[in-house]
């Protein structure tokens, strides 16, 4: 995060073995206002999906109600009706969706994976951990359990779980991978590295361990060897998006923004509907200057994931460092929505509001800040300042 001044950072964000709650299947988009040109599920089925990949949430809820009353036992229009509701803020239709489809499938984890995101959506987080447990080994579910406990600042809690799941099972290459992820959103890379190392021992076809191994060495600044990770996997993998993504990530790192387009086009070539490549194709476009690409990239990401918090955060500061300050609290605000306990957005918001001479504000905003990052620098420097004006009123 850079001091007060006319900028604000943008956050390329790096992926495991993952992605977060991103539904749907890959199918062309429509124009919007389509009718309904048959009756059979099938076809109801492709043309609410293509309503929600174009972004017409609207649309596509209203196939789907009347398709989902045409075929009530159809799973997959369920299915989707659960995914288009939890992207609207329908979280009690999300739920009793995803509910039907599980009466069916009771170990359906791509939809437990799902619930868990929508009840984390309510605050209920004690439901959302046991459905995202109930996803696993499904990864998806895995990450989606790592950043709930990262809210709630008990990633603690799962190091020692994930210590005492290693401990039961010294030799499975997935509890050493799932330990070095913890540790690598706890920051501790040291152990992070070790934990990859040892599950690509195990297993050294594991393209989970290189890319994991490859997040480590870009958060240390060896791009180049984080680069050549990826390389290896795509080797091994061609299909393996999110090492597409993370090549991506470094390129922008090292301002060949350019390429890094490429490398995040080829990867939603493979995930068409994943967020988080949208939100680090905007953070590409962005940094060239193409405001509407980026600002349209961003909002696509959100379309398919309301809880793409680093989203509201690249938004938010877009607007900023174009001088739409009312803009730019919208965004941090909705995303405090759905991830109240994120330092960044706060301290964001509080720069936001000292802009604007809301010195009040700023303060309240700055303590935030602090109170999930206590050891922050920076932050504590600019609530003194802050302070400061507000003494000189």
């Amino acid at each position: 995060m850079l001091p007060m001044n006319r900028h604000m950072r943008l956050v390329a964000m790096m992926v495991a073995a993952m992605a977060f709650m991103v539904a749907g299947f890959a199918v062309c988009a429509a124009d919007e206002g389509t009718v309904i040109s048959s009756e059979s599920p099938g076809a109801l089925l492709a043309q609410a999906q293509a309503e929600a990949d174009a972004g017409h949430n609207s649309a596509a809820k209203d196939i789907l109600v009347t398709a989902v009353a045409a075929y009530p036992y159809d799973i997959a229009l369920v299915k989707l009706l659960g995914d288009v509701d939890y992207r609207t803020g329908d979280y009690n239709g999300a739920v009793a969706a995803y509910e039907k489809v599980l009466a069916v499938n009771p170990n359906d984890k791509d939809v437990h994976n799902r619930l868990g995101g929508v009840y984390a959506a309510q605050d209920k987080y004690q439901m959302a951990i046991d459905e995202f447990r109930k996803s696993l080994p499904l990864s998806e579910g895995f990450a989606n359990l790592i950043q709930l406990y990262l809210d709630e600042d008990r990633l603690g809690d799962l190091e020692a779980e994930e210590t005492n799941e290693l401990m039961l099972a010294p030799f499975d290459p997935k509890a050493h991978f799932d330990l070095g992820l913890v540790y690598y959103y706890e920051k501790k890379y040291d152990q992070s590295m070790a934990q990859f190392e040892s599950a690509l021992s195990e297993d050294s076809h594991s393209s989970d361990a290189r890319n994991g191994i490859g997040m480590v060495d870009g958060e240390l600044g060896r791009h180049a060897e984080a680069i050549n990770e990826y390389k290896t996997v795509i080797a091994q993998d061609p299909t393996y998006a999110n090492a597409w993504i993370n090549w991506g990530v470094e390129l922008i790192t090292l301002s060949d923004y350019k390429g890094a387009i490429e490398k995040l086009n080829h990867a939603l070539e493979l995930k068409p509907n994943y967020a988080v490549g949208y939100g680090n194709l905007g953070v590409a476009y962005d940094y060239l200057g193409d405001f509407t690409q980026a600002v349209e990239l961003y909002e696509r990401s959100l379309q398919l994931d309301p809880r793409e918090r680093e989203a509201y955060e690249n938004l938010g500061s877009l607007y900023f460092n174009h001088d739409l300050l009312n803009l730019a609290e919208a965004a941090f605000i909705k995303g405090l929505s759905v991830s109240p306990h994120m330092a960044e957005l706060h301290f964001n918001l509080g720069v936001v509001y000292e802009q604007q001479q809301k010195y009040d504000l700023a303060a309240e905003q700055y303590k935030e800040a602090l109170s999930s990052a206590p050891n922050n620098v920076e932050m504590r420097q600019q609530l003194a300042e802050v302070q400061a004006k507000l003494v000189h009123q």
